[in-house]
């Protein structure tokens, strides 16, 4: 598993339609994680209370990369590292 810390920067919900046809509905968490500018989008539950824009959050979260080519989804590299301390410089 993966734990993401960070601050709420952004909370929206999307509609879409599925490849059936029926509409359906995703709800986006962007989390500024500590220490970087970067915010990473979460896909979570729409009914779960994760706090207001702004608030700290610990997330837990499974991994599943893929891009798309020609409107395919297929796996991708997922790259994660361990920065540096800043005393250790």
């Amino acid at each position: 598993m993966f734990y993401i810390k960070g601050t709420i920067k952004d909370d929206k919900i999307e509609s879409f339609t599925r490849k059936d046809g029926t509409p359906g509905q995703k709800r986006l968490l962007y989390i500024e994680p500590l220490n970087s500018i970067y915010p990473i989008t979460v896909n979570v539950p729409i009914g779960k209370d994760y706090g207001k824009i702004g608030a700290k959050v610990e997330i837990e979260v499974r991994v599943y990369p893929f891009s798309f080519v020609n409107k395919e989804r297929q796996k991708a590299f997922l790259s994660v590292y361990v920065p540096e301390e800043d005393d250790k410089k």
